[in-house]
């Protein structure tokens, strides 16, 4: 610059000297007029943490002075053009912000330190938004980095042991939705689910939706939190925001990968000379006991073997996902824009899975205090289904072929082995088809009212439609397993969800106090609507031919429901911080909802939590173990409106031999008669969760150890719990009234650590949660609820009453085995008043289960039956492990659970000759001393009844995931216009170790009181992929 003012103070000598021209030329050639010194360079590089090396996503990058800027990317990574004397500032929150000047370089590599106040990190929290530090309740974030590279088609799947006291139990069946429950088990008629918010909205569910449309997931766990949703959040909230723009820089990203699926831990069943053996075994023995002759099997007359899952399952099944999106704006907007497409094959034959999504965004402040938005996903989705054909495979002589010949399924009835329903075939004549729509959007506007007020308005919706077509051909495989009648069905059903939020905010820091209080009022609408029909006589030229109209009329069947929920919603929040060591948070939320009797439609949700951050005391100043503590407290209430509907509606039956006749002759009138066919509660009232909370949270060791330890007590008060009829009542089995109350209480433990060596950075992460379920009270005169219904004998296998948990195992306590006719004939009970002895079990064999007396009354009877276990695990366990080194990233998960049990019912469902697995068969009893565990191979009769030999461990460790990936190194791919790019190879569900004699130890069940009932249970799956994630 001074060249510069030297040459321009003799310009006028210059002119004079006619020499100007090359003066010119000279300043240009030496490229130091201003111009050149403010030129524009590409900067790029990768922001990290500074405490453990992590790739830090989402940093703000702006050019100081101005309001161009961008943010980092998934890895961390940004690119953006500056002049080359610019100032860069990065902000992230919890990080301290840096300003690091440009000076002329391309690339720029940065580390940010932690603040000094360790929870500036910003949460979502119901209505709105706050530092972790000021929260008084318990919440939990995973992030987008934790879940997009796992090969799921529900992004819920992805959650098992990320987060403590959130069970998740997964299903193998392409497109299904896991049960999730936070900390427990809470209600026995009503939903269970968790409420989920979306973008703003309330909804069921997050099956449309894929992982890369995720940007986080939070947890509100406990009542303090989830009760500013209080007429839906008895069951905890789980709140998702998808991804939005941070960045006015225009960016593409693509993400993808491919892979395959095979069945893990393959149940293995007794092949064709064991399981004649058996079958003759079972004959002798029921022969001996009823004095008849027996004539054996010849095994040479079944010389065919066949593994019947092996016919229905695929070897291998496909799997892929390919996710663009484009993000961007200008000054004053936000975009977001993207599109996805999930495949998934079945394990089973024929079983598909199809979802595209298309997501958008946008964000402008089209006034200077006025900002509008709005957010859409958009989801179709088709599946081809299969029949339940898991327990006919586990059944089925495994002596057959699948066919005679190519065209002709074998009928498998013939011989002395009685009738089958063929699994190939069964799987082959199903046709069922689904396709649907999925939309959920909301629109906003946001204005700012003097200096603190801030008014916001949206309006949301949730629409879904699904259409269902089955088809049943003309076929005849065996006397049992025919059907002529080709049938066809359809069905139609659509949901319509509105949503009205209104909210004023009001947020203000004067000296030492802060202060945030929220109003607002809700508006929600539910509506329903299905119709259904079918027809015989269609016959099957194609998908052009399968229509109603083209079926018998004289056969049609046709029905339809709907129904119409509105709820109203006034609700508030204030929090106060002062001088960031006490905290204080207080909701109130007044709901009404129309699924209840008018007058008690409306009532009543509080909640408070309080905060005590330790370490900001003068009196802890001085120690140097905790770098943060905070102690917090809640108490809340939410509620469950989700039960089911028109349970106070009185319903009635009319006509027929309810009718009566007047006069005689020709002058004869009927009168129709009616008759109330149900019996409704004298009045119904909200089922309540009332919680309490309590816990230590914080940091330590230069902030490389994070921990959090929880307690909870969470009571179900007024559980709606179905009240037995009796014979006088004029009507017959039960109804549903409020005479229940359920605790769950538990400890939930999370640790972590982050810490780096030099290029090596690795972080470790553990959660653990044991929890306690239990029936705390029933009203005088309720009877215990029984459930579980077996469909061979109609037994009942669980029971839910007082002091134990809720759907418990319910059956016959077994000693041991039978292992002659003396043993049986010494299995006696002493008749007090006679002393006559009497046999216990006057009907048993040997070989057969030795039941428990409990009663001392000398009968085997239902007052034997005893708790057997439940099917409620009593721990959870979570851990990850993430490595990096050098552009090379390793990372591992791993889940437990244990505590729980598991009924293996397919072993106790038979009527003759089924067929049984290969455990039973290696260890079976066999004759005198052979084993005193394992009953004989006749299975019937008194054998069948729920006993505890059927209840069995259904804990297990599974490594979760594993994952390897590798990013190019940035100087290599920025010359193709590429910011960064990543390749990785990805296993899920690789192993899993138990005892479980089935495919898989995750029963998946919504009814509470039928839980871990192993009848037809789809197999789990490890899934293989290859992926690649590229940013431009």
């Amino acid at each position: 610059m001074i060249l510069v003012k030297l040459i321009f103070r003799n310009c006028q000598k210059c002119q004079k000297s006619g020499k100007i021209k090359l003066l010119f030329i000279l300043i240009l050639a030496l490229g130091i007029i201003p111009a050149a010194m403010a030129q524009q360079v590409r900067v790029s590089g990768q922001v990290k943490n500074a405490s453990n090396g992590e790739t830090l996503p989402g940093v703000t990058v702006v050019v100081k002075g101005t309001t161009s800027g961008t943010s980092t990317d998934i890895e961390g990574r940004f690119s953006i053009e500056v002049p080359s004397t610019a100032t860069l500032i990065f902000s992230f929150v919890g990080m301290e912000t840096q300003e690091i000047p440009v000076q002329g370089r391309t690339t720029i590599n940065v580390s940010l330190n932690s603040s000094a106040s360790m929870l500036d990190e910003v949460v979502v929290v119901g209505y709105g938004s706050a530092k972790r530090m000021d929260l008084t309740g318990s919440i939990t974030t995973v992030k987008a980095k934790d879940l997009a590279y796992q090969a799921v088609a529900n992004p819920a799947q992805a959650l098992q042991g990320k987060v403590a006291g959130v069970q998740v139990t997964n299903s193998g069946s392409p497109g299904s939705s896991p049960v999730i429950r936070i900390r427990g088990l809470g209600t026995v008629s009503s939903s269970s689910s968790p409420l989920y918010v979306v973008d703003g909205i309330l909804t069921n569910d997050i099956s449309y939706l894929g992982t890369n449309d995720i940007e986080n997931i939070t947890f509100l766990k406990d009542a303090s939190s989830s009760a500013i949703y209080g007429v839906r959040a008895a069951n905890g909230v789980i709140i998702v925001t998808t991804k939005r723009s941070q960045s006015r820089e225009a960016r593409i990203s693509y993400s993808g990968y491919t892979g395959f699926q095979k069945v893990v831990n393959k149940f293995e069943l007794a092949k064709g000379v064991q399981y004649i053996d058996l079958v003759n075994e079972k004959n002798k023995l029921l022969a001996e006991a009823s004095g008849s002759t027996f004539t054996p099997i010849d095994p040479a007359d079944y010389p065919d073997e066949i593994d019947w899952y092996n016919e229905v399952l695929r070897e291998k099944s496909l799997t892929q996902s390919h996710d663009i999106s484009v993000m961007g704006g200008s000054a004053k907007s936000l975009y977001t824009f993207g599109a996805s497409w999930f495949m998934q094959e079945g394990l089973v034959k024929g079983h598909d899975y199809d979802r595209i999504n298309i997501r958008s965004s946008l964000e402008s402040e089209v006034m200077k205090n006025l900002k509008v938005g709005y957010s859409a996903n958009l989801s179709t989705y088709k599946f081809k289904d299969v029949p339940g054909v898991f327990y006919n495979a586990y059944v089925a002589p495994p002596v057959f072929t699948a066919k005679l010949n190519d065209s002709t399924f074998n009928p498998m009835g013939s011989g002395s082995l009685g009738n089958f329903s063929n699994p190939a075939a069964q799987l082959y004549y199903f046709n069922s088809r689904s396709n649907g729509i999925r939309f959920l959007g909301s629109a906003f506007a946001e204005l700012k009212i003097l200096e603190h007020f801030k008014l916001k308005t949206s309006y949301g919706i949730d629409y879904g439609s699904n259409r269902n077509r089955s088809y049943t051909p003309y076929y005849v495989v065996s006397e049992t397993q025919v059907d002529t009648n080709r049938t066809l069905s359809r069905s139609m059903n659509y949901s319509t969800d509105g949503f009205w939020d209104n909210t004023l905010t009001y947020e203000n820091t004067f000296g030492k106090h802060k202060v945030t209080a929220m109003a607002g009022i809700s508006a929600q609408e539910f509506r329903d609507l299905g119709l259904s029909g079918s027809r015989s006589g269609v016959e099957n030229y194609g998908d052009q031919s399968l229509y109603l109209g083209f079926g018998d009329q004289t056969t049609s069947n046709s029905g339809d429901y709907g129904s119409k929920i509105t709820a109203l919603s006034y609700f508030g929040r204030a929090t106060y911080n002062y001088m960031d060591k006490y905290l204080f948070t207080g909701t109130l939320r007044y709901d009404g909802s129309s699924v209840f009797p008018s007058d008690e439609r409306f009532d009543l949700f509080p909640s408070v939590g309080f905060g005590w951050v330790m370490t900001n005391e003068d009196f802890m100043q001085n120690q140097s173990i905790f770098d943060f503590l905070k102690l917090r407290a809640s108490w809340g209430v939410t509620g469950n409106n989700r039960i089911p509907a028109n349970i106070y509606t009185l319903t009635i039956a009319k006509g027929g031999e309810l009718s009566t006749a007047f006069g005689q002759g020709g002058n004869v009138v009927i009168a129709e008669g009616a008759n109330i066919t149900s019996a409704v509660p004298p009045t119904l009232r909200w089922e309540k969760v009332k919680e309490f909370d309590i816990a230590f949270e914080g940091l330590a060791v230069g902030n490389k150890l994070s921990f959090e330890l929880d307690y909870y007590h969470r009571l179900t008060v007024d559980g709606i719990f179905p009240t037995t009829l009796s014979a006088t009542a004029g009507t017959s089995g039960s109804y549903l009234q409020n005479n229940g109350d359920f605790l769950n209480q538990g400890i939930e433990l999370t640790l972590g650590w982050t810490d780096k060596a030099g290029d090596f950075n690795y972080s470790f992460n553990t959660n653990f949660t044991y929890n306690k379920n239990e029936v705390k009270e029933l009203l005088e005169g309720t009877l215990g609820l029984f459930g579980g219904n077996l469909p061979v004998g109609g037994f009942f296998s669980t029971y839910t009453i007082v002091g134990e948990p809720i759907g418990s195992y319910y059956g016959r306590n077994v000693v041991g085995i039978f292992q002659n006719e003396d043993d049986i004939n010494n299995y006696t009970w002493t008749n007090p008043e006679t002393n006559e002895e009497v046999l216990i079990q006057p009907n048993a064999k040997p070989g057969d289960f030795k039941y428990e007396d409990v009663d001392n009354n000398g009968l085997i009877d239902a007052k034997d039956r005893v708790f057997l276990g439940s099917a409620l695990p009593t721990y959870l366990f979570g851990f990850n492990a993430t490595l990096e080194y050098k552009g090379v990233d390793f990372s591992v998960d791993i889940y437990a659970q244990g505590g729980n049990k598991i009924y293996n019912a397919k072993r106790a469902q038979r009527l003759g000759n089924e067929n049984y697995d290969l455990d039973f068969y290696e260890n079976r009893w066999t004759g005198e001393g052979s084993t005193n565990e394992y009953p004989s191979a006749d299975l019937t009769a008194d054998n069948m009844l729920p006993n505890s030999w059927y209840i069995e461990p259904g804990g297990f460790v599974r490594i979760r995931n594993i994952q390897v990936g590798y990013t190019i190194p940035e100087k290599m791919v920025t010359k193709l216009g590429i910011r960064s790019v990543r390749f990785y190879v990805n296993t899920s569900n690789p192993f899993t170790f138990f005892k479980y004699n089935g495919f898989s130890p995750e029963i998946a069940s919504s009814s509470p009181t039928s839980q871990g009932i192993d009848l037809n249970v789809y197999p789990m799956s490890a899934t293989y992929n290859f992926g690649v994630n590229v940013n431009f």
